[in-house]
């Protein structure tokens, strides 16, 4: 063993890591009072892109309240909280529910993302169509903002239009929910969604063998992640978007904004009519609207076909697809996936798994690194790592019997205190089965829902667990 390697192996392990291509630049540290090292990572521009757009972003400032979530080998987004970038992956993505029954994109595609939240079908479009221009119009401002950091990190063409879009121009009412964003809009109606999140998380536990505690427990998961803010925001029409960016064409207009899909077609001119080509929206089939808003289409003469997701069965909630004759999809456009695009390079889990396995095969039998962050500044980071505090995990009974729930659900190797709901898995119908099983044994009140969707790692979880026993609390209920 050579001196240097005696007298620094923070060096070494920091030397090892700049082998990787997606790594310009790598220190290693130790925080005060000892523990797992702390890796910060500064990407390489063209090996690893969208890491450094990630943290040119972070090292401005500008991710604000965002945080980052990655919920594929090639997707890293900035957005309000994991499960619902999680969700919206897996309907966009995965599902490809907004490019069904003929609808596709040419490339240099002219979009319009009525209802972009934090810009997911933004960014599918712009893979789908190289060089696509895209307007995305959201008017929740937390929401806004992660669309352009989305756009920017991705290097997407888009345009952030923060505005509601309305049949006139002026302002409204809108209802923001920050722990389920997906269902905010001018028409919220806290009880109607609340019994659509619901009917949403009992269909997809399999409602024919819920358990009536199960049900309660929906009932609490849906109250709290559908705790309403107000507010007051500006409205435009698609009519003054299409004037004020020059649109003479929209390639696909998609449209996702709870219960306002009459009102944003109301904003069409016969000029914008006829420049669009296809059509993709969510409908809330409530006193008609279905057929109205197919009526709308036909007469526009758009072919409409549409489709209810299995999982929105007990909700209003239909998918409509309209496409004029000679839209993109029966005019010999690509097929889906085909389209060539940049190699964004890894994200940062992908990323730590490739270095964890090098600094193994490299450095057998040195201690893995507690966690990587990225940095684009060596300096900086070295003079924050002293500050990061070590987590811990209390040592109680109730926090021992949240310990065997947690393991029963993501295995013992996840009962360690960084160990998060979301990246282990959880969703939405997995905080049911915790909670349930909680409360089965401390009873109510043990753990407070909304805490899942906003701490999220096992050791805050387990100390609010432990805090909560300082409070009376409900009996236990068996089955």
């Amino acid at each position: 063993m050579s001196q240097f390697e005696d007298t620094d192996p923070a060096g070494r392990l920091a030397a090892v890591l700049r082998e990787h291509a997606a790594v310009a630049d790598a220190a290693v540290e130790v925080p005060d009072g000892g523990g797992p090292a702390v890796v910060r990572l500064v990407p390489d521009p063209e090996r690893a892109p969208l890491l450094h757009r990630s943290a040119a972003v972070e090292a401005a400032g500008r991710l604000g309240p965002l945080g980052w979530h990655e919920p594929a080998a090639d997707l890293r987004v900035a957005g309000v909280n994991r499960s619902e970038s999680d969700f919206l992956h897996r309907e966009i993505f995965v599902d490809d529910v907004y490019f069904r029954h003929g609808v596709d994109l040419p490339a240099g595609a002219v979009v319009v993302d009525v209802g972009a939240n934090i810009g997911m079908f933004t960014l599918c479009a712009a893979r789908r169509s190289p060089g696509a221009r895209i307007i995305a119009c959201e008017p929740l401002a937390e929401l806004a903002a992660a669309v352009a950091v989305n756009a920017e990190v991705h290097a997407a063409d888009v345009t952030v239009v923060a505005r509601a879009v309305g049949a006139a121009e002026g302002e409204a009412d809108f209802t923001f929910y920050p722990h389920n964003s997906v269902m905010s809009g001018a028409f919220a109606d806290a009880d109607a969604d609340r019994r659509t999140l619901r009917g949403y998380l009992l269909t997809g536990a399999d409602s024919e063998g819920v358990d009536p505690q199960d049900r309660l427990v929906a009932d609490r998961l849906a109250a709290d992640l559908l705790a309403a803010e107000h507010r007051r925001v500006a409205v435009t029409t698609l009519a003054r978007i299409a004037a004020d960016h020059g649109l003479t064409r929209i390639d696909l207009l998609k449209i996702d904004v709870e219960k306002a899909e009459e009102d944003v077609l109301r904003g069409i001119t016969p000029e914008l009519w006829a420049g669009i080509r296809q059509i993709v929206m969510e409908v809330h089939d409530i006193d008609g609207r279905l057929a109205s808003v197919t009526k709308t289409l036909e007469d526009r003469g758009f072919g409409v076909v549409h489709e209810q997701d299995p999982r929105l069965a007990d909700t209003a909630c239909v998918n409509v697809y309209a496409r004029r004759p000679g839209a993109p999809g029966d005019t010999g456009a690509r097929p889906p996936g085909t389209a060539h695009r940049p190699d964004p390079g890894p994200v940062l889990w992908r990323l730590e798994a490739e270095l964890r396995d090098l600094l193994a095969r490299r450095l057998p039998g040195t201690p893995a690194p507690g966690r990587f962050e990225l940095t684009t500044d060596l300096g900086a980071a070295g003079e924050r790592a002293a500050e990061v505090p070590r987590a811990t995990v209390p040592h109680s009974a109730r926090a021992e019997v949240f310990a065997r729930v947690w393991a029963g659900i993501f295995g013992a190797e996840a009962v360690r205190p960084d160990a998060d709901f979301f990246d282990l898995g959880g969703d939405s119908l997995t905080a049911m089965r915790l909670l349930t099983r909680l409360e089965e044994q401390l009873g109510e009140d043990a753990l407070e829902p909304d805490l899942i969707f906003t701490v999220g790692t096992f050791g805050a979880l387990a100390a609010a667990v432990e805090a909560s026993g300082e409070q009376p609390s409900g009996p236990a209920r068996s089955r």
